[in-house]
C-alpha cells in the first residue's frame, strides 16, 4: 500500500486571541477535521506541539502551524478555522502543497483546495514548476514575527544502512533518535517521537519559540525525509550535513523563507 510522505502545510496568525489558552478539545477537532490524530503532547511557555498520526502541530500564543501528510485534507482544518474565528481574527492565512508523487490518489488538487479557500478569502497564489513542484495560496498581512519557519529540507530516495533497515523492519524510536543524532547539534531541547508499524517515524522537538519536525517515509516506492523548522540555516548545516551522509539521498530540495518589507520571499535551491 502506497502512502505520500510529502507534505501539506498550513499556517493562520492572529492579531486578537490567545491560541495558547484554547482547549484541547478545540485541537482535536481542528486535527480531525485534516484526517488526523492527535499522538501525544509537548509544551514549554512558548509553545505547544502535537504530534499527530500524520505530521505535526505547533501552537503559539498568536499562530499555529499545522503540517499534515498521507491523504489528509487540509482544507478542512482552514475551513474549520475560518468558522471558529471572525474574519477580523484572522490576520494571514498561508496554505502550501509540496507536489505529491501521486497526485491522483490526493483526495483533491491544489487548485480545488484554492477554490475552496477563495470564497472565502482574498488571497493569492503561487506556483513552482521546475526541479521542485509546488504550490502556495497567502491570504493577509506578511511580518516576519509571523513567518516562523526558516527552513525545509526535503530528501528523496534515501539509501545506506538506517534506510535500508527502516524498509526490512519497526525499529525502536530511540534507536532512531540516536542514529540522527539531533542532541549532538542542537541544546536543550525538549523530544517528543514515534515509530510507526510497519514504517515511518516522526519527531517534534521544542525550544524556546522554536521547533523542528522531522518525517520520514520509508516507502520503497518514494523513500523520504522531511526536516522543517524554525532554526536558522546556519545553526542546522552539520546536522543537515550529518543526515546527507547517513541517508545518501538521491535528490534534496531546500526551501528558504525570508520576509522583506511586506513582501514573503520563498527560494527554492
Amino acid at each position: 500500500m502506497f502512502y505520500e510522505g510529502t507534505e501539506k502545510r498550513l499556517l493562520i496568525c492572529t492579531d486578537t486571541l490567545n491560541l495558547l489558552s484554547f482547549e484541547e478539545s478545540f485541537w482535536q477537532q481542528l486535527v480531525e477535521q485534516s484526517g488526523a490524530d492527535i499522538l501525544s503532547t509537548i509544551n514549554n511557555q512558548h509553545l505547544k506541539a502535537y504530534l499527530l498520526s500524520e505530521s505535526s502541530l505547533f501552537i503559539w500564543k498568536d499562530k499555529l502551524l499545522l503540517i499534515t501528510c498521507g491523504n489528509t485534507q487540509l482544507v478542512k482544518a482552514a475551513l474549520f478555522i475560518q468558522q471558529q474565528f471572525t474574519k477580523s481574527q484572522i490576520s494571514t492565512l498561508i496554505f502550501q502543497r509540496h507536489q505529491a508523487l501521486k497526485p491522483d490518489l490526493q483526495s483533491s488538487s491544489f487548485q480545488q483546495d484554492t477554490l475552496l479557500l477563495e470564497k472565502q478569502f482574498n488571497g493569492q497564489t503561487r506556483h513552482w514548476r521546475d526541479d521542485y513542484q509546488g504550490d502556495l495560496f497567502v491570504f493577509g498581512e506578511i511580518a516576519s514575527q509571523r513567518i516562523t519557519t526558516q527552513s525545509i529540507y526535503m530528501m528523496h530516495g534515501l539509501r545506506g544502512t538506517l534506510a535500508d533497515s527502516l524498509q526490512r523492519e519497526t525499529l525502536n524510536k530511540d534507536v532512531i533518535l540516536a542514529k540522527l543524532k539531533l542532541t549532538t547539534f542542537f541544546d536543550a531541547l525538549t523530544i517528543d517521537h514515534f515509530s510507526f508499524d510497519p514504517k515511518g517515524y516522526s519527531l517534534n522537538a521544542i525550544c524556546g519559540e522554536d521547533y523542528l519536525a522531522i518525517h520520514l517515509t520509508p516507502e520503497k516506492l518514494s523513500t523520504y525525509l522531511s526536516i522543517e523548522t524554525s532554526f536558522t540555516a546556519i545553526q542546522c548545516t552539520h546536522f543537515i550535513a550529518h543526515l546527507q551522509q547517513t541517508f545518501s539521498p538521491k535528490q534534496m530540495k531546500e526551501m528558504h523563507f525570508k520576509v522583506t518589507g511586506q513582501q514573503l520571499n520563498i527560494s527554492v535551491i
